[in-house]
């Protein structure tokens, strides 16, 4: 079986302090489906890069096959009957093979790219974020198909599909690479309860670390104590009869010293030793949202509603009846009026002609918190971005920090920005705001999984109101209290 073989690998960006991979050794079985996760930011497409030797780096890395990368709108030329064949199994229609690439729904765009990299022989595929452009009934057609296959690396954040298709994982870790014959949950799970045991191990530590600092000071004042009998003992005494007396604290300081001096040492070790104990755990701030709460109960009514867009009906027949306190998963397939509903309520739809008819209830004075999926409107500074959202500044820089933030991003310009951390942004002001509905499409596009989960919790575990869009299956199901689907 061809093995990827990786040894001593070290490689950082020039300017950066911050090292991405430190001698790293490890080998990948070409034949696995593996799973590539990770924070935003700790390298996993760099990782991509490097087997591609498109990057200098220390170590090596040998074994390598001709690799091929998605997204890549650069299509090989391969024979008509491979790509149609890969295709079908995706359930896709092929004549999208004929058609421009610009003329095709991003679900399209992705089907016809994933099908050339399969249909290519001798290739090892590099897969970054096939999910973006796909609903949740493309991602299960997707991750059947990828399933089926074997030999390809793939980067995702949405947890279910990577379950689904890999076999194996490669974690980019704050300390490291961890490689495990398991699929991604599974590694998540057996990290935690290792996590938790880690966290409960440290704070055991911290506990004898501050023991052995008070013994230091209790240390410090006997020092200070023998300093003073050695001074004692040395001053001038006009009375013979004290020289037996200053003899006497002469050597007590003397001995007070010799043990004030060894107990210094062997506390300083013992500290040392505990310091370096201490586990570099991954950490995930808690964050927290509690929005507003609106006098209605039922703030919001849609009955046998459709919604247009220039006049051109898109969806008819929603029955929606919204409760305070309640969070609904609106599920359906690309194209079906989702966003289209959620632009409509957030009442930014009508620079895009959405209007609506039907039997409709909106409370009076509902104050609305809107995160699209959009983010080029951002621009300036997250200061200025913060004041032009009344925002509070402290809290928006506390939360983004929170979120993986360093305090030299909270200064850059927005555009200087990866998509992720725009995502980010858009989240966090959204989170500053005290609302009585929020409502976000699609949030977590371009998301780590650390933060996913993190807000997975503080949506589900707070009290506000929510509609949001969002095709990764495990995040709806555990924040929804109910699901709402546009056939």
């Amino acid at each position: 079986m061809p093995l990827i073989n990786i040894k001593n690998l070290t490689f950082g960006y020039d300017g950066s302090e911050q090292t991405l991979f430190d001698d790293v050794t490890i080998g990948i079985d070409t034949t696995w489906r593996l799973a590539l996760a990770g924070r935003n930011g700790r390298g996993k497409t760099t990782f991509f890069k490097l087997l591609r030797g498109e990057l200098p780096y220390s170590g090596t890395i040998s074994g390598v096959p001709e690799t091929v990368l998605f997204p890549n709108e650069d299509l090989p030329d391969i024979e008509e009957w491979k790509i149609r064949k890969e295709l079908n199994l995706m359930g896709a229609d092929p004549d999208i093979m004929w058609r421009p690439m610009d003329t095709l729904s991003g679900g399209e765009r992705t089907k016809l790219m994933l099908a050339h990299l399969f249909a290519g022989d001798g290739i090892y595929p590099l897969i970054d974020e096939p999910t973006n452009h796909l609903d949740r009934t493309g991602r299960e057609t997707v991750a059947e198909y990828l399933s089926s296959k074997e030999g390809f690396i793939l980067i995702s954040h949405d947890r279910e599909f990577l379950d689904r298709c890999c076999d194996h994982t490669l974690m980019i870790t704050k300390t490291g690479l961890e490689l495990v014959a398991s699929d991604f949950s599974t590694w998540w799970d057996n990290n935690e309860q290792r996590m938790e045991s880690e966290r409960s191990r440290n704070e055991q530590l911290k506990k004898e670390m501050s023991a052995i600092d008070d013994a230091m000071k209790k240390n410090a004042k006997w020092a200070s104590k023998a300093e003073g009998f050695k001074n004692r003992a040395n001053a001038p005494h006009k009375v013979a009869e004290d020289h037996f007396r200053r003899t006497y604290e002469a050597e007590k300081a003397r001995k007070l010293m010799s043990l004030s001096k060894n107990l210094q040492k062997r506390n300083e070790k013992k500290l040392e030793e505990k310091q370096g104990l201490l586990r570099d755990i991954e950490k995930t701030e808690t964050l927290k949202i509690t929005g507003s709460e609106h006098h209605n109960r039922t703030p919001i009514i849609l009955k046998d509603v459709s919604l247009y867009r220039y006049g051109e009906k898109i969806c008819e027949g929603i029955d929606l009846t919204v409760k305070r306190g309640k969070k609904i998963s609106i599920q359906g397939p690309n194209g079906s009026g989702k966003s289209t509903l959620i632009k409509y309520l957030a009442g930014t739809g009508e620079e895009e002609g959405i209007t609506a008819e039907g039997d409709i209830y909106i409370a009076p004075g509902l104050k609305i918190s809107y995160a699209g999926q959009d983010t080029s409107m951002l621009e300036g500074s997250l200061s200025d971005l913060a004041a032009e959202r009344g925002a509070d500044k402290t809290l928006f820089s506390t939360i983004l920090v929170k979120m993986g933030f360093t305090k030299e991003m909270l200064y850059r310009d927005v555009t200087c920005l990866s998509l992720g951390q725009k995502k980010c942004v858009m989240i966090a002001l959204s989170l500053c705001e005290q609302a009585d509905l929020y409502l976000w499409d699609e949030p977590l596009n371009y998301i780590d999984i650390y933060m996913r989960k993190e807000i997975e919790r503080l949506v589900r575990d707070s009290g506000i109101t929510m509609i949001f869009v969002e095709h990764d299956r495990a995040f709806a199901e555990a924040v929804s209290d109910c699901e709402m689907s546009f056939c």
